[in-house]
Formats: structure tokens, C-alpha cells, sequence
């Protein structure tokens, strides 16, 4: 085979990859003008054509990307929860899953704080900013939450040998999310309230561990460790 012929097969080989990068900058790129729009001039107010004209994209596809302006803008939860699920599923096997929720929410800002990825942390201010001021982004974000939630059970569940459907599934993500939301909507004796928590992903963070720590100390306790000989029979 030519040197030419060799080279030829390898371009081929990542012409896929070349490909697949060039889409996810063209879809990154349209969150970005969307959520930066969307931001300053209010949702109701910016148009996919504006989105598209700043992108450099035609309407047709911003489109071909995402079904709804809404969905531009919550794209960021989906990335997140990709990137949430892939980290977990690295974490090594200790028997504590919850900690493993923690490891790799953690891993995650580490790579936001030094990299700005895998999605850059000014996507979550814009993007919270709109939902507070939008209803029917608000509305849509929910339900992008419960997507976010299947990702992350899917892979709890293949860790535990398991189905999405096991009660130790459910009960781990209900817990994990509760001590996010703890977290990142109390001050900690900062001062802060949540709006300037989100300001900066390392204190985001920091509330988090605290509430876990908090978690750990407050329920996880023998109170709590197994039911005792008072337990009715039906409760336990």
C-alpha cells in the first residue's frame, strides 16, 4: 500500500470524529448565543432568527439541533447529566454510592473550574437567570431534571447489579438530590443566599459537601441504622 493510500485510510478512519466535533461546536455555539440573547433581552424577546444570524446557522438548523427555543436553553442540564452519569460510572466500587454521587458531582466542578467543560459554568447563571423570569422555560426545565434523574439511575443500577425500578436506587438519587438542593439553597453561615452561591461553581460545591457532611452526621446516625424492637411489625 502507498504512503498516500495509508494516509488516505486514516483520514477516513476519523473523518467520523472530525464530524461529531463539528456538530457539537455548531450545537455549542447555538447555546451559547441563545442563552447569552435569551439573557439580555429577555426570552419572549429573542427569535431562533436572531439565534441563528449570531450563530452563523440557519433557522432551519438551530431547527435540525433542538425542537424548541425552550430547549436551547435548558440544554445545559442535559449536558450535565451526561457528564454526572459518565463520572459515576468511573468511580471506583467502595460500597457507598452515595459518596460515589458525590465523587463524581465533585469531578465535575473540578473540570468546569479548570477547563470551563465539559459546559462552561456562565451557561448555568444564564441559564437559571431565564428560568426564574420565564415560566414556560421553568415549566420545561423540570421535566429535563427528571431525564437528568434517569441517566444517573440507569447507571446506579448497573453498579448495584440492578434495575432503575430498585428501591436502593430511588432512595439514593431522592437522597443525593436532597442534600444538592440543601445545600446549594442554604448559606452556611456565609451570608450568602442562593443566587450568589451559583456565582461561583467552587462554592456551589463547597455547600454541597457541607450538606453531606451535615447528611452523614444527622441521619445516618445509629437512630437511624436499623428498626428497633419498637418498630411495629408493619413499618419494618
Amino acid at each position: 500500500m502507498s504512503e498516500l493510500s495509508t494516509h488516505l485510510g486514516v483520514i477516513a478512519r476519523h473523518r467520523p470524529g472530525l464530524r461529531e466535533r463539528k456538530k457539537e461546536q455548531t450545537r455549542a455555539r447555538i447555546i451559547d448565543v441563545a442563552l447569552r440573547l435569551c439573557d439580555d433581552q429577555g426570552f419572549d424577546a429573542t427569535t431562533v432568527e436572531q439565534i441563528a444570524d449570531e450563530a452563523d446557522v440557519s433557522p432551519r438548523t438551530v431547527n435540525r439541533y433542538f425542537d424548541s427555543k425552550e430547549d436551547i436553553v435548558i440544554a445545559p442540564i442535559a449536558d450535565w447529566a451526561r457528564a454526572h452519569a459518565d463520572a459515576l460510572r468511573e468511580q471506583p466500587s467502595s460500597g457507598n454510592e452515595l459518596k460515589a454521587l458525590l465523587d463524581s458531582f465533585l469531578s465535575i466542578v473540578d473540570r468546569v473550574v479548570d477547563h470551563d467543560e465539559p459546559l462552561p459554568f456562565r451557561w448555568f447563571q444564564q441559564m437559571q437567570r431565564i428560568i426564574r423570569s420565564t415560566a414556560a422555560v421553568r415549566a420545561c426545565s423540570m421535566a429535563a431534571t427528571e431525564n437528568k434523574t434517569e441517566q444517573t439511575a440507569q447507571v446506579l443500577a448497573e453498579r448495584l447489579g440492578t434495575t432503575v425500578a430498585d428501591l436502593r436506587v430511588r432512595l439514593l438519587l431522592g437522597t443525593f438530590h436532597a442534600i444538592m438542593r440543601a445545600g446549594t439553597e442554604s448559606d452556611f453561615d456565609s451570608g450568602f443566599a442562593d443566587e450568589r452561591l451559583i456565582e461561583s461553581p467552587r462554592r456551589m460545591a463547597e455547600a454541597v459537601v457541607g450538606a453531606y457532611h451535615e447528611f452523614v452526621r444527622t441521619c445516618a446516625g445509629p437512630a437511624v441504622a436499623s428498626p428497633t424492637s419498637e418498630t411495629p411489625a408493619s413499618a419494618r
